[in-house]
């Protein structure tokens, strides 16, 4: 496959960002498009919902390495200065999304021990509580910002409470994620790239520390299990291809809990914003509280955290007659295959009783978000939560800008206004 010689993702609308992948999804969608694109980088874009599926299937397509993404990062003494793009290289490394066989398996099974449904259902009691606290602290107010006062301390306090974090933490943990934002975007500043280096490494530091203190004291389970098994990886590292095993709990927590403080508190906000966007849907919930499990994944069809992913052929392959050479760098348009109206008829409407099956929201094949357990727990909690203390939302207005230039759907703020139950 000559992928210079394809209709670049550029030309059709899209430069990042949520309103610019709806544009290209109208665009994509509504003609004669190619099945194959390319972006600026000459990587090649896969978009709609039948690549995506036999891509995410096919075990030549991995993981892209943590060796390619930050190169001669992991070639450097350990008393070497951490160059530009180090304090996000040393975090993301310890991410299963960089892993391909044989580290892959193992590194996911142990994190999946954790994060298995059944796993997910023992943790909904602290999420409640966590939900709770929050709640109380925003009902006596008129307007909140649903993103900072809500979704980011949601996911924050979760995680901070399973992994024993500090109440002052957790705060500063909060923090360091909002500043994290920067690393996804498409196109980064030097200033973009040290705002996320700085934060990257300071998110990374606030989690080991917490993580290796608790599996000190032995005070949380889930900490010594996730210890036990990674202990028991025998693997040697290989930034190049297969991967890191992480050298502790700690990195193994932070690199693979950035999307568990960072991605589920969008995914919380995209949620609200998705519902309220429709009216009658909060109401229908409200009266229906069955359908809010259903409503979580619905919302999240429509409007998914994660617009893109990037992956990497390991061996030379062919797919529909063509080859496509080991080494090439695939972006997976996930969010994408939600839109795609071969697969799901009128896709930009929110539909509560839509037949789901399909749905792309977090990937696919054996690189399937490991947390979306977990990460759709929370938001359920968050909406049967509302419900049960008759707290209501409603936009606060019209203008709801998305961060531009960025691989995630994402707004920075959520004005909203509420309407508490005495």
């Amino acid at each position: 496959m000559d992928i210079q010689s394809l209709t670049a993702i550029e030309s059709l609308g899209f430069t990042g960002g949520r309103d610019s992948f709806k544009a290209f999804c109208a665009t994509a969608f509504a003609g004669d498009t190619p099945r194959f694109l390319r972006n600026a980088a000459n990587e090649l874009v896969i978009y709609r919902h039948e690549e995506l599926r036999a891509f995410g299937a096919m075990a030549e397509v991995g993981a892209l390495p943590a060796g390619l993404m930050f190169p001669g990062l992991h070639d450097l003494p350990a008393d070497a200065p951490v160059p530009p793009g180090g304090g996000i290289g040393g975090v993301i490394s310890n991410q299963v999304f960089t892993a391909n066989p044989p580290i892959h398996g193992p590194v996911r099974m142990t994190l999946w021990r954790q994060l298995n449904p059944k796993k997910a259902a023992e943790m909904e009691d602290t999420a409640r509580l966590v939900v709770r606290g929050i709640l109380r602290d925003i009902r006596a107010r008129s307007e909140i910002d649903f993103i900072e006062d809500v979704a980011e301390q949601m996911t924050a306090r979760f995680w901070g409470q399973m992994i024993g974090m500090t109440r002052e933490e957790i705060a500063a943990t909060a923090l360091a994620v909002r500043d994290m934002t920067s690393m996804f975007y498409i196109q980064m500043t030097m200033d973009d790239l040290q705002v996320a280096d700085t934060a990257t490494a300071a998110y990374g530091r606030l989690v080991e520390a917490a993580a290796v203190r608790s599996l000190a004291a032995g005070t949380h389970p889930m900490i010594n299990e996730l210890a036990g098994d990674l202990a028991a990886i025998d693997l040697a590292n290989d930034p190049a291809e297969a991967g890191i095993v992480a050298e502790n709990v700690g990195k193994l927590l932070a690199g693979n809990l950035v999307d568990g403080f960072h991605t589920a508190a969008i995914a919380a906000a995209n949620t609200i914003f998705a519902l309220l966007q429709n009216p009658g849907a909060m109401e229908e919930l409200r009266a229906h509280p069955d359908k809010v499990g259903a409503a979580v994944m619905e919302a999240l069809r429509c409007e998914p955290p994660v617009i893109a992913l990037k992956r990497y052929v390991l061996r030379d392959m062919t797919y529909s007659g063509m080859t496509i050479l080991k080494g090439t760098t695939v972006m997976m348009l996930w969010a994408a295959g939600n839109q795609d109206p071969a697969v799901f008829d009128q896709p930009s409407q929110l539909q509560l009783d839509r037949d789901l099956r399909g749905a792309t929201t977090f990937g696919g094949g054996a690189h399937i978000c490991v947390g979306r357990m977990v990460a759709t727990m929370l938001v359920r909690v968050l909406l049967e939560e509302l419900g049960a203390q008759d707290i209501r939302l409603t936009l606060a207005g019209d203008d709801y800008p998305w961060i531009g230039n960025h691989l995630m759907s994402q707004m920075r703020h959520m004005p909203l206004k509420v309407n508490a139950a005495p």
